[in-house]
């Protein structure tokens, strides 16, 4: 006769049905849930991952990066890969298999571009595009420029390069419009179709100055709310003096505004002051369905992941969440 512990045998039953449920992956390595909210680092190897689906308890991952300085960054959910732009390495880095890797783990490098550029900026994405943003420097005999690379299976390939005649920081695609901050300025520019121009010196389709900025450094437009979002990191010492512009209705200020007109600060919310955590506001992007702005800041505490609810007027609100996070520089929303 055999004896059966019953109590033992469901302990097992059990270990092995979370066992099989946990598992999303090959193998046997266990899958690790993400957040929507990406954060890149100008100061050390990794990206930061938060997840604010419960309120209650924001649950925040790292990975390791093949770099120490990292600014643009753009997570595809669909591939489940992670492009950044090196500053280390001077190319487009794409990382796969986030959901396959245990947090805190490095990331696999899966394939990367040329090193074409120097003191990148932001990623702008389009179908199976990556467009970089070089910033003016020494090491690049102060050029501005657009690199263009096509995404493949396994490599990204340099296709265009283009001089757009202004100072970059951040950029984004919207259709086939380019929207780019014009550094040391308050001015967005405006690239229509982009794209279909060969290599050379492209013309801005239309500037818009925003009233009420010193010098802005981040942008992103919610095509699905109309509203744009631009920063003002103020003066580049100080920690104490950022603000966050918000534009409702941001489609029909623009036409308004012209091809060299201003948006007006009446226009405009303006958020900013000593309870805001401000300093150098250098990246931002926007929840749509939640009424959340995320902001990278790059000078309050040495770096910080700031969110804000959509605010209805001008004022200075403290943010609804702040976390530490050394060299913060660019900041993305996965939809």
């Amino acid at each position: 006769m055999i004896n059966i512990n019953f109590t033992t045998l469901k302990l097992v039953i059990l270990s092995v049905f979370l066992i099989s449920c946990g598992n999303s992956g090959g193998g046997d390595d266990l899958g690790t849930e993400l957040g929507q909210v990406f954060v890149s680092s100008n100061t050390t190897p990794v990206v930061g991952n938060f997840n604010f689906s419960n309120a209650n308890d924001i649950v925040s991952i790292q990975f390791g990066l093949s770099s120490t300085d990292s600014d643009g960054i753009i997570y595809s959910s669909n591939s489940d890969r992670l492009f950044t732009a090196s500053r280390t390495n001077n190319r487009v880095e794409v990382y796969s298999g986030l959901t396959e890797t245990t947090a805190s783990a490095n990331l696999t490098l899966e394939f990367s571009s040329s090193s074409d550029f120097s003191n990148a900026r932001k990623l702008a994405f389009t179908n199976n595009t990556v467009l970089v943003s070089q910033d003016a420097g020494e090491n690049n005999n102060q050029q501005n420029r657009f690199f263009v690379y096509t995404i493949g299976d396994n490599s990204a390939t340099l296709q265009n390069t283009y001089d757009p005649q202004i100072n970059l920081w951040d950029v984004q695609f919207s259709g086939n419009t380019l929207y780019a901050v014009q550094d040391n300025s308050d001015t967005l520019a405006v690239f229509n179709n982009l794209l279909s121009n060969s290599d050379g010196v492209v013309t801005a389709s239309q500037k818009v100055q925003i009233e009420g900025i010193v010098r802005t450094h981040a942008m992103f437009y919610s095509a699905e709310s109309d509203i744009m979002f631009m920063s003002d990191i103020g003066d580049a010492g100080s920690s104490t003096d950022g603000a966050m512009h918000v534009i409702t209705n941001f489609s029909a200020k623009l036409t308004a505004a012209g091809s060299s007109g201003t948006i007006a600060l009446s226009d405009q919310i303006r958020i900013t002051g000593s309870n805001t955590e401000l300093g150098n506001p250098v990246g931002v992007t926007y929840d749509a369905d939640n009424a959340k702005i995320y902001i990278a800041e790059r000078a309050s505490g040495g770096g910080k992941l700031l969110s804000f609810d959509l605010p209805t007027s001008s004022g200075n609100p403290s943010p609804s969440f702040s976390q530490n996070f050394s060299g913060a520089a660019a900041v993305f929303f996965a939809n």
